[in-house]
């Protein structure tokens, strides 16, 4: 059996102006820094052996957090963990481009799966080229436990394959919030959900 551990980054400049990331990237903000140490606490005794990153700053300044928390020398960065590539509305803000594409944006709020950004992808492509990384994954730490850290819809796609649902069946697994905790385990093509979604490590976090 392997263990796979799902995560988000923490919280970013861009995230608080609501301003679209996709593969370009914003600084965690003094907040986020905290979510991911937290995090990297509740991972403490959980066998990690093997940390993976997407290769933005964001999900790595994460990563590291756990990196150093657990000891591990090492983190494996890939672009195939990025989040969605929006195209042209990278480094956008949300509410603008919604005024400015209220017909597009009719279709993204109920079927986004059906929409390709300009210059863009779509959730489809998203959703094959992370699962053929986490394949990848799985073949080289048969048997381990392996830590992911990746982006928000990335990872909402990531858990919805695992979870056996189809592109367009999106809806049916959780929004993945800043450093939430995904763990499953791994025998053959098998992913049985022991955690989905979880932020029980910022509940102290978000009293102070």
């Amino acid at each position: 059996m392997t263990r796979i551990l799902l995560t988000r980054h923490g919280q970013t400049i861009w995230n608080i102006e609501g301003r679209v990331q996709g593969s370009l990237d914003s600084p965690l903000t003094e907040k986020g820094i905290l979510q991911a140490r937290s995090l990297a606490v509740r991972l403490r005794n959980e066998g990690i052996e093997r940390i993976y990153s997407s290769d933005s700053l964001r999900a790595i300044g994460t990563a590291e957090e756990i990196r150093c928390e657990l000891g591990l020398e090492t983190i494996t960065t890939n672009p195939a963990l990025r989040e969605f590539a929006f195209g042209e509305w990278e480094g956008r803000i949300w509410q603008d481009l919604r005024e400015e594409n209220p017909d597009v944006f009719r279709i993204w709020d109920l079927q986004p799966h059906l929409v390709t950004t300009p210059s863009g992808e779509n959730m489809r492509l998203l959703m094959e080229r992370a699962w053929n990384y986490l394949q990848q994954i799985l073949k080289l730490h048969a048997e381990e436990t392996v830590c992911v850290v990746t982006h928000g819809l990335t990872l909402k796609m990531i858990v919805t394959k695992a979870l056996g649902f189809k592109v367009h069946e999106w809806a049916k697994t959780p929004w993945q919030h800043n450093t939430a905790l995904n763990i499953f385990e791994v025998v053959g093509q098998q992913w049985t959900p022991r955690l989905i979604g979880d932020c029980k490590h910022l509940d102290e976090l978000e009293m102070n």
